[in-house]
C-alpha cells in the first residue's frame, strides 16, 4: 500500500504489539481516525511472536481485575463470572486472531503492516511526520508503541537503558513450543477441571527437573538457569518453554539481537537433547522456535515523571492515574539471570500516572508500551502484557482527546477526561471522571 495522498489521520501509532493494538483501539473508540504502522508482516509483538504462554497478574490482592478494557477482549475466557482458579495461559495463535479481528472491526483504524518507520520530521518540540517506504505521514498526535522506544528516540527524546551502574539490561529469552505432549506421562489428568493449576504446573516442572540437572551437571549447556519454566496450553496438547537465558543483549542493536538469537538456538538444542528424552515427548513433533527473540528490557524514555520501585512497592496512588499494574517487581539479574519476584503488598497494585506517558521534550508524542518513563526496577513490573495493554489504551484515549479537543497538545489533556473515556471502554480507573467540555 502507498501513501501518495494519505488520508488525514488524527493519531498515528507506531508499533503493532499489545501496546500498539491497544492504543489504536483506544484512539479509534474515542473518535480519532487512526493509523497503525507495524514493520513486521503481521501485528502481535512479543505476546504473539515470542510468547511466554502465561497471562501475568491482572488483578489486585482480592482478585478484582485492575486490567480490563481491551485486555478483557483479548483473553475473554479468564474474565468469566466467578473466575477460573487455574493458571491463566493463552495460545499465541488465538491471541493474534483476536487482535486482527478487533482491529478490522473498527472503521476508524487503518492498519499498515510491513511498514517500518525510517525517519521522522520534527519542529520545535513537535513530531510533524514519520517517513515510511511509501512516503511521509502526518498527524496531530503520535504514539510510540514500540517496546524499545524507537520513535521517541528518533525524535530526540532522552532515555535510559539498563541498570544505573553499567547500563546492562535484563537477559533475553528464546521460547519454543512442543506439540502432541502426553501429559499422562507426568501423572497429570487433563480431564480434571482443575488440572491446569499452579499445583499441576509444578508437577510437570518437578518431573523434568532431573533431566535438566543432569545436563547442567555434565556442563552440557551455557544456559545459566537452574530450573524448569514451561506452561501447558489450556487445551492440554502443547507445552511452551521459556527456558533460555541470554545475557548481554542490547535490543537497540541489530547485531546484538542476531548474536543473541544464535545463542538462544544453541541453548534450545542443548536443552532438548536432554529433556526431549522424557516419555511425555515420545510422540511429539519437532520443537517450534518462536519467530523472535523475547526481549525484557530496552529503552526507557524519560518522561515528565519517572516511576520507581518505591512507587510500585508502596502501592502508589496518583491524581493523574490512567492505568494500574498488579504484577510483581520481577527483575532478571543482568549478570546471573536469576529473578526474584517481589509481590506488590497490601492492595496488590499501584497506579501509573499520565506523566509517565509523556516524553519530557516532546509536545505531541505519547508512549504506549513498556518504553514509558520508569526506572530499571519499576520496568521489571509493568513490562508485562496485561499492564502494557492498559498503558497502550490510555495513550490511545489521551491521543484522541488531544487531537480532537486540544490542538494536539498532550499536556493540556486532563486525566479526568482520559479516565472518563477509559471507563466508557470498560477499563479500571480510580479518581474523578469528567467528559471533555466539548463532548
Amino acid at each position: 500500500m502507498t501513501f501518495p495522498n494519505p488520508p488525514p489521520f488524527q493519531v498515528v501509532v507506531v508499533g503493532g504489539g499489545v501496546g500498539g493494538v491497544s492504543a489504536a483501539l483506544g484512539a479509534a473508540r474515542s473518535g480519532a481516525d487512526t493509523l497503525l504502522l507495524e514493520k513486521s508482516s503481521r501485528v502481535g509483538g512479543t505476546g504473539v511472536h515470542s510468547p511466554v504462554g502465561l497471562v501475568c497478574t491482572y488483578c489486585d490482592a482480592n482478585g478484582r481485575p485492575i486490567n480490563r478494557g481491551v485486555h478483557q477482549e483479548y483473553v475473554p475466557y479468564i474474565y468469566r463470572p466467578g473466575g477460573p482458579r487455574y493458571c491463566q495461559t493463552y495460545d499465541e495463535r488465538e491471541l493474534l486472531q483476536r487482535y486482527e479481528t478487533l482491529l478490522s472491526a473498527e472503521a476508524r483504524i487503518t492498519v499498515r503492516t510491513g511498514t517500518p518507520v525510517m525517519g521522522v520530521r520534527t519542529n520545535q518540540g513537535r513530531l510533524t511526520a514519520v517517513t515510511t517506504p511509501e512516503g511521509e505521514v502526518e498527524a496531530k498526535v503520535f504514539i510510540d508503541a514500540t517496546a524499545e522506544g524507537h520513535l521517541a528516540a528518533s525524535a530526540g527524546a532522552p532515555y535510559e537503558k539498563g541498570r544505573p551502574e553499567d547500563g546492562r539490561m535484563q537477559p533475553a529469552t528464546l521460547t519454543f513450543r512442543v506439540h502432541d505432549v502426553d501429559f499422562s506421562a507426568f501423572g497429570v489428568d487433563t480431564r480434571d477441571p482443575e488440572w491446569l493449576s499452579w499445583k499441576g504446573i509444578k508437577v510437570i516442572w518437578k518431573d523434568l527437573q532431573p533431566y535438566f540437572e543432569g545436563l547442567k551437571h555434565n556442563d552440557g549447556t551455557t544456559n545459566p538457569r537452574d530450573s524448569i519454566l514451561c506452561f501447558p496450553d489450556r487445551f492440554g496438547t502443547t507445552l511452551l518453554f521459556n527456558q533460555t537465558c541470554i545475557r548481554g543483549v542490547d535490543p537497540t542493536s541489530e547485531d546484538s539481537i542476531a548474536n543473541a538469537k544464535r545463542e538462544g538456538e544453541k541453548q534450545v538444542r542443548e536443552f532438548w537433547d536432554a529433556v526431549g528424552n522424557h516419555p511425555a515427548f515420545r510422540n511429539s513433533g519437532p520443537i517450534v522456535l518462536s519467530n523472535r527473540l523475547g526481549v525484557r528490557e530496552g529503552r526507557r524514555i524519560l518522561g515528565d515523571y519517572q516511576l520507581t520501585a518505591d512507587d510500585c512497592l508502596s502501592e502508589a496512588r496518583f491524581e493523574d492515574m490512567v492505568a494500574a499494574c498488579g504484577y510483581f517487581v520481577d527483575v532478571h539479574d543482568p549478570d546471573t539471570g536469576h529473578a526474584e519476584l517481589v509481590p506488590i503488598p497490601g492492595s496488590g497494585y499501584y497506579h501509573i500516572p499520565y506523566r509517565c506517558l509523556i516524553p519530557r521534550t516532546l509536545d505531541n508524542l505519547l508512549l504506549g508500551s513498556r518504553c514509558i518513563s520508569g526506572t530499571h526496577e519499576a520496568h521489571g513490573s509493568y513490562r508485562v502484557m496485561s499492564s502494557v495493554s492498559a498503558i497502550g489504551q490510555a495513550a490511545g484515549v489521551a491521543a484522541a482527546l488531544s487531537s480532537l479537543h486540544n490542538g494536539g497538545n498532550i499536556r493540556g489533556v486532563r486525566p479526568e477526561w482520559i479516565r472518563h473515556h477509559l471507563h466508557q471502554q470498560n477499563q479500571f480507573t480510580e479518581g474523578p471522571r469528567t467528559p471533555p467540555p466539548s463532548d
